[in-house]
């Protein structure tokens, strides 16, 4: 390999060996990139996008480009718009589906993040810049964010936009980053304006005072256009969770591992170089915040990698009493560093929605318009199959509380009169049962599942692969429509 790299070099005097990093870099993140898409396809033969995110912010899409008034456009809910905007306006532009555009975007993003990373990372002068990036690259952190398309790639690849910018002197095009970043909401703006501490230099708080204020400004105005600023709750149970690396959104506990000691084997050399307490000091609020709301974890991932690249550099360069407790040492962080690798492709190839579910509101998509009562885990895959509204999804449940509260008494009312009479001033015409929904009662005798089965209100048009659909009929309909 190395013969050939530099055989390679030698043919082509003007390539660097910076290129030549850049493009091998490139074409690794392609592959991993690739690797759940095609297991999704070739495995599980399932075509569609993986996990709710991707059908979220696609759905939103189409609404946009149909100039449609979804409940996420009434809402105003900019930080939730701005993703679907880009990815309709590529769709407008290339005149390609929204599922290819969402898809092209996270790759691009993907690729131009790889690249900045390195140039970040370069100008930080951290001479091991290979190691580093194969850490990132390897990251089930970084597998998920670019994998599921979420909407937080656009402000990561910008946080680090602002980041290189300050690293350049360049402070204008650092605020204006920051200002695009703090669109996307508080979970953004605060590992933002965290993550710049990474650029400290002469007059930084100069300017970290003017681009806290244009985030704070920018905050409050999405608060009041939507007062939707997600949820930061604080459990014992989220500090452990943010460690399950094969879960959503978890980082790698032998990469969080090497990134302690990465602090521990250069707490001696802090003095020297300053700029390891500011990572430290990066490194202690990232892992706070992203204790009290997961999402945070998508920057937390950016420094926890630079630290735990030193860790394992300290680790290798140590001098050990015994030579094979080293081997099995570095063996055992090797092959934990790699298991996310191997499986996480898989893991996000695997997610929901599956064929069962995707056909039988592909069945629904042919019927007359209605809305779908189910769970709200369903709500952004009964739109996007059966291109009907869910009465409940969990954006309405976050955003609109009693929207859910009122989901809940559906799912329990034992009255069959209620339940139409609130089916017909909703314009609820079908009921989506499925596992999710059985879970919600010990016997098919609970509630609602009483009342579909029991009344011949409702007639059964779909019993397939333990998914049931049922419609509320349309004498029922009329009847009700007589006595308002």
């Amino acid at each position: 390999m190395i013969k050939m790299k530099l055989k390679f070099t030698e043919l082509n005097p003007h390539v660097s060996k910076k290129t030549i990093s850049i493009a091998v870099l490139i074409i690794l993140f392609t592959i991993i990139f690739a690797a759940s898409i095609l297991i999704r396809i070739y495995l599980f033969d399932n075509t569609s996008l993986p996990g709710k995110e991707a059908h979220f912010n696609v759905n939103t899409a189409k609404d946009l480009s149909s100039f449609k008034k979804s409940f996420v456009v009434g809402e105003m809910a900019v930080q939730e718009l701005l993703w679907p905007l880009l990815i309709a306006s590529v769709s407008l532009l290339f005149r390609i589906p929204q599922e290819i555009s969402i898809i092209m975007l996270s790759f691009l993003f993907g690729i131009a993040s790889i690249i900045l990373i390195y140039f970040i990372i370069e100008k930080m002068n951290f001479k091991k810049k290979n190691m580093a990036m194969a850490f990132f690259l390897i990251s089930p952190v970084t597998i998920w964010l670019f994998s599921t398309f979420s909407k937080f790639i656009i402000p990561f690849f910008f946080s680090l936009l602002a980041i290189y910018y300050l690293l350049s002197d360049k402070k204008f095009l650092a605020i204006l980053a920051v200002a695009l970043v703090s669109l996307f909401g508080l979970v953004s703006s605060l590992s933002v304006l965290a993550l710049c501490f990474l650029a400290y230099k002469k007059e930084f708080w100069k300017w970290f005072i003017q681009a806290f204020s244009i985030s704070f400004a920018i905050n409050i105005g999405l608060y009041i256009l939507s007062p939707y600023i997600g949820i930061f709750n604080f459990n014992f149970s989220s500090i452990f969770s943010i460690f399950f690396a094969l879960s959503e959104v978890g980082v790698n506990m032998f990469a969080f591992l090497l990134g302690f000691m990465g602090i521990f084997m250069t707490w001696k050399e802090r003095k020297e170089r300053k700029e390891l307490f500011l990572v430290y000091l990066v490194f202690v609020l990232l892992f706070i915040f992203s204790i009290t709301n997961k999402d945070f974890v998508f920057f937390f991932n950016f420094i926890l990698i630079f630290l735990a690249s030193i860790g394992f550099l300290k680790l290798l360069e140590r001098d050990w009493t015994s030579d094979l407790i080293k081997k099995l040492t570095i063996l055992i962080l090797v092959i934990g560093l790699v298991i996310p690798l191997i499986f996480m492709p898989i893991r996000i190839a695997y997610l929901q929605p599956d064929d069962s579910l995707i056909e039988s509101l592909t069945f629904l998509k042919s019927q007359e318009d209605g809305k779908v009562f189910g769970v709200k885990e369903n709500g952004f895959w009964i739109r996007s199959f059966s291109d009907k509204e869910p009465f409940i999804d969990e954006f309405k449940a976050q955003v609109k509380p009693e929207i859910d509260e009122k989901a809940m008494s559906l799912f329990y009312e034992r009255n069959i009169d209620s339940l139409v009479n609130t089916f017909n001033e909703e314009g609820i015409k079908y009921v989506l049962v499925d596992s999710k929904m059985r879970h919600l009662f010990r016997t098919d005798d609970e509630g609602i599942m009483l009342l579909l089965t029991r009344s011949f209100k409702f007639t059964k048009i779909y019993d397939k692969d333990n998914i049931q659909i049922w419609k509320l009929s349309e004498e029922t309909i009329e009847s009700v429509n007589r006595n308002l």
